[in-house]
């Protein structure tokens, strides 16, 4: 054989080579994207679900602010209320559960004369609670 027939021989095994390389490169790189596809439609199902779940916690603050808001619309009208309004409330709360006029007085900052026209009034209405009550009698 001639050296021109060795030079050819080789050629042609190296040539086989290449071609199994580009073959295996092309198998490799086929399989590495089908890889990236599936993590890329996971991380798409992530980025779905974290957006449904903002878009939820989103609705909820929104509904949180306005109950927030009603709630600030209500303090600042019980604190547009008159300071007498609030002291009468709680006396009233103090006669049902039995203070006396001098815990009215100390505590609520009333005069004796209120202290006792509320502790009146209450008692003037628990009478006629008691006396409304209908009874059945059998005869």
């Amino acid at each position: 054989m001639e050296y021109s027939e060795y030079f050819m021989m080789l050629l042609g095994v190296v040539n086989m080579l290449l071609i199994i390389l580009v073959f295996w490169l092309f198998f490799q790189q086929r399989r590495d994207n089908q890889r990236n596809e599936r993590k890329i439609k996971l991380l798409n199902d992530d980025v779905s679900s974290l957006c449904a779940g903002a878009a939820g916690v989103g609705g909820y603050l929104n509904k949180l602010e306005q109950k927030v808001k009603r709630v600030l619309e209500r303090q600042d009208n019980l604190d547009l209320r008159d300071p007498s309004d609030r002291a009468l409330d709680q006396a009233s709360r103090m006669v049902r559960q039995g203070a006396t006029v001098e815990e009215l007085t100390s505590t609520c900052g009333l005069v004796r004369a209120e202290a006792e026209l509320l502790i009146l009034l209450h008692r003037a209405k628990s009478d006629l609670d008691d006396n409304s009550q209908l009874r059945v009698v059998s005869g």
